[in-house]
């Protein structure tokens, strides 16, 4: 009898199930009056995900395991298949769920919910673009790119991307008439390029590019200065993913005791003025529909039917192209079935012990999956050379969820209960919307995620696009 440890340790399925026990044991300890619930998953993954990495390493070139190590060290662990699909079942329970409760809330806090998408995206953009200034010896497409990371959005990433393409190659060929900061910008990223090419080759340094020797850009010179744009942007969107979950999270558990008040006070106070809202209103508690215990049709329909409304690209003109992408398609549709209730014998109004256990293990899947695939990247930034960038991750996602906090509670006077929906929504964040659920211990926070994901999905794109059409 044979027994293959190597390739038993480099399972996907393997590690994935290992995470989610050891997360989920560990998400269920007290701390005080506090536990990390559900988001455990995410801080074990990052654990486990680190020192997998490491052993990766140590798998020599000529091992049968050698693939899957290189596939570890890119961050490739948990397929994106497995994540996108745990994402996409989550978000549609979560919207079936929420469903029976959205019109009161829209109806209650619509215009709120409408300005918070806007406002937090814009906070967002103001302070990573600011950050790019501040710290003028980083790469400005790094700092730029932890917008899009800090706030969790992949619509966000590809509009960055494009944008930057476009608008660095324009500076590239304009490099003679621009400003001498902006050259010594240029002119650094592109000689770091070429330093760092030239030892991982073992070849000899160039001389440096200088204002003094350098007028124009050759064309080799302006294919290298656009892929580290492009690449910045992505470096800048990896690290500061998992910093911006992270802190998202921890706002969502640390805002109510930094802010002195009670959730379980919000909640009975938020419900109570809900019962007296619909004992007031005539056509409440018409059209009750009968729930099922499960209709995997129904299920299945409102996914299918959010993929594809995810899918279709809007043209916006000079700005490109625009989609919901897969959560935010699904969270509409799964939120409009889930009200209709019922079309012919399928049913969209489900048991919401069934509907919750499905919806939160498919979440734990995704945060174990998030936390393995990001692991090593997350511990380096913080103990390596992207210190600074995951610093200015975690400053953009304070800023945006702190923000968002102080308009949507002192100005609209909007309650916990669905104000940490909108901001977890305003960030674009599924996985924040599960640690909103997880910690009020309700689907109300899935009604103003609704509201506020797909116009500040929007706004980040929009946002992506003018950051990048700004000096750097």
């Amino acid at each position: 009898m044979q027994f293959d440890a190597v390739g038993f340790i480099f399972n996907s399925l393997v590690l994935l199930f290992f995470t989610m026990t050891l997360g989920n044991l560990f998400g269920d300890i007290k701390f005080r009056k506090f536990n990390f619930g559900i988001t455990g998953t995410l801080f074990i993954g990052l654990f486990v995900g680190y020192f997998l990495t490491k052993y990766a390493v140590t798998i020599p070139e000529g091992s049968k395991h050698i693939s899957k190590a290189q596939n570890i060290l890119k961050g490739n662990i948990i397929d994106n298949s497995i994540m996108n699909l745990s994402l996409l079942i989550f978000i549609v329970g979560t919207g079936l769920l929420a469903a029976k409760d959205m019109k009161y809330a829209i109806t209650k806090f619509g215009k709120q919910f409408v300005m918070i998408a806007i406002f937090i995206p814009f906070v967002g953009a103001v302070a990573s673009y600011g950050f790019s200034q501040i710290f003028s010896k980083m790469s400005p497409y790094q700092i730029t790119g932890t917008y899009t990371g800090a706030l969790t959005s992949s619509a966000g990433l590809a509009a960055a991307t494009e944008s930057s393409e476009a608008e660095s190659r324009q500076l590239a060929n304009e490099f003679q008439d621009l400003s001498e900061g902006t050259k010594t910008k240029i002119l650094a990223i592109i000689n770091n390029a070429k330093e760092r090419d030239a030892k991982l080759k073992n070849e000899a340094i160039p001389e440096k590019m200088t204002l003094e020797n350098t007028t124009t850009l050759s064309a080799e010179d302006t294919e290298i200065y656009v892929t580290e744009a492009k690449a910045g942007v992505g470096v800048g969107h990896s690290i500061g993913y998992p910093f911006g979950v992270l802190f998202l999270i921890l706002g969502i558990n640390f805002i109510p005791k930094i802010f002195r008040f009670d959730v379980e006070k919000e909640k009975e106070k938020y419900f109570a003025q809900k019962k007296i809202d619909l004992s007031n209103d005539k056509d409440a508690g018409k059209n009750t529909i009968k729930e099922v215990k499960m209709d995997f049709v129904g299920f299945s329909i409102a996914a299918f039917l959010g993929y594809f409304l995810g899918s279709i690209k809007i043209a916006m003109g000079p700005l490109g192209t625009f989609s919901l992408g897969s959560i935010g398609g699904a969270i509409i549709v799964a939120l409009i079935l889930g009200f209709i209730g019922k079309i012919g014998p399928v049913t969209f109004r489900m048991d919401s012990i069934v509907l919750g256990k499905m919806r939160t293990y498919f979440l734990s899947i995704f945060l174990a999956g998030t936390g393995l695939n990001y692991g090593f990247r997350v511990v380096e930034a913080v103990t390596g050379d992207g210190i600074m960038i995951a610093v200015v991750s975690a400053l953009v996602a304070i800023l945006s969820v702190l923000f968002g906090f102080l308009l949507g509670h002192y100005v609209f006077h909007i309650n916990w209960t669905l104000l940490s929906g909108a901001i977890t929504g305003g960030m674009t964040s599924a996985p924040g919307l599960g640690a909103a659920i997880d910690a009020l211990d309700c689907d109300e926070p899935a009604v103003s995620y609704g509201a506020t994901q797909p116009l500040a999905t929007l706004c980040m794109v929009i946002f992506s696009i003018i950051i990048h059409k700004l000096p750097i």
